[in-house]
């Protein structure tokens, strides 16, 4: 560790404003390689990217010029007491005011030099990491399923350290340690935040029933297994669907050619004009619609089925690691995309306009009602930095 003293023209310490651009530069060089990687070519938005970071900088900048002006160089005034005191050392004879003894002749005022303490102060204190279990692990597996997937777990497993790698890497931008802290925490809370379901989205979300039912079934049915015949009516959606489906936008967001639309069909109940002939929409599935730039992926028309799997599996399948149909367990599903040349369609397993998303796969211990919400309190719950607190 270094010590440097301020003199008049704070040369150690406007060596810092140079620091500051130096980063600058790189935080600009990097975000240009992401965008580049992720296709965004348009002038407004790098722009609008690298505004931010000058902006971001700035703030930081302003702060420490602060500093200086208010904290560091008002201390000089030390030089002009102990140029006083060695002039007339003693002038004061009061036996209750102390000597100055232990200034420096010169009047040097010393600080730490902030740039020498980078590497003295620890890394983020880990609150959780593979192996551990708690109440709160649960809450992280199923807030970040759609990093990766994962099921609502108290345990943290290899999938939730990879889920953890995959949000640092995309969302928070940071090295990848696969470890909880408490900065992992707050981005969890602001991904939330950014990502969350709007009313519209909800509305949307809702039964079609026509008022059969409040939106999201009446509890009709026996809850059996398998999932495939099951028509229990579960009390909402599938927390980790509606996450799954939040990280989705998360990814189309970061490019401009893909968007999502709509759902056009979410909660589906027994009385539902369709709801006889389906289970997974009882609380478990998504029909998801999308747009290609200004064309709307709609209709029952062969030109749909090329950009529904390029979504499907540069989305769906890369990011929330979903799998076509349901052979393995505790996974993401997709249904099957296809339709014939002449518009005609292949079968009732077969999409063609949408995308069907579903947990249907997840074992018995997964599917519990306490897993099920119904807006976006019973969604969301409390931020998990209330939870680490408590």
């Amino acid at each position: 560790m270094q010590l440097y003293y301020a003199d008049e023209a704070l040369s150690k310490w406007n060596e810092i404003d140079e620091l500051f651009e130096e980063e600058k530069q790189q935080k600009k060089e990097s975000i240009e390689a992401i965008l580049d990687k992720i296709g965004i070519i348009e002038p407004y938005h790098r722009d609008f990217a690298m505004k931010k970071v000058d902006e971001a900088l700035e703030h930081v900048k302003s702060n420490w010029q602060l500093e200086k002006e208010q904290r560091i160089k008002p201390s000089l005034w030390w030089k002009e007491v102990a140029q006083a005191q060695a002039q007339n050392p003693t002038a004061n004879t009061d036996a209750n005011t102390p000597k100055l003894s232990n200034l420096s002749a010169d009047g040097k005022a010393w600080f730490i030099h902030p740039v020498a303490m980078i590497d003295y102060f620890p890394k983020s204190e880990i609150l959780f990491q593979k192996g551990d279990k708690h109440e709160i692990i649960r809450e992280i597996n199923i807030r970040l399923a759609g990093f990766g997937g994962n099921v609502p777990t108290d345990e943290f497993t290899e999938r939730t350290e990879k889920m953890i790698k995959q949000f640092q890497r995309d969302y928070m931008q940071v090295e990848e340690t696969g470890v909880v802290d408490i900065q992992v925490i707050q981005a969890i809370d602001r991904f939330q935040e950014e990502y969350t379901i709007n009313n519209t989205i909800w509305l949307q979300l809702k039964c079609r029933c026509g008022k059969q039912c409040d939106g999201f079934g009446n509890g009709l049915g026996k809850n059996t297994s398998p999932e495939r015949f099951n028509k229990y009516e579960y009390p909402g959606l599938h927390r980790s669907l509606l996450f799954g489906f939040c990280a989705l936008n998360f990814y189309l967001g970061r490019q401009n050619v893909y968007k999502f639309r709509e759902i056009s069909s979410g909660y589906r109940c027994s009385l539902h004009k369709e709801g006889k002939k389906t289970s997974n929409h009882r609380g478990k599935a998504l029909d998801i619609q999308f747009n290609k730039g200004n064309w709307e992926i709609r209709h029952r028309l062969y030109i749909n089925i090329e950009p529904l799997m390029y979504i499907r599996d540069n989305f769906f399948a890369t990011y929330l690691n979903t799998q076509e149909k349901w052979a393995n367990s505790n996974l993401f599903s997709t249904e099957l995309i296809g339709l014939n040349k002449d518009n005609s369609i292949i079968d009732s397993e077969h999409t063609y306009s949408w995308i069907h998303m579903d947990v249907r796969s997840f074992e018995k211990q997964y599917l519990l009602d306490e897993y099920f919400c119904t807006d976006a309190t019973t969604l969301n719950k409390e931020k998990l930095i209330t939870l680490i607190n408590k």
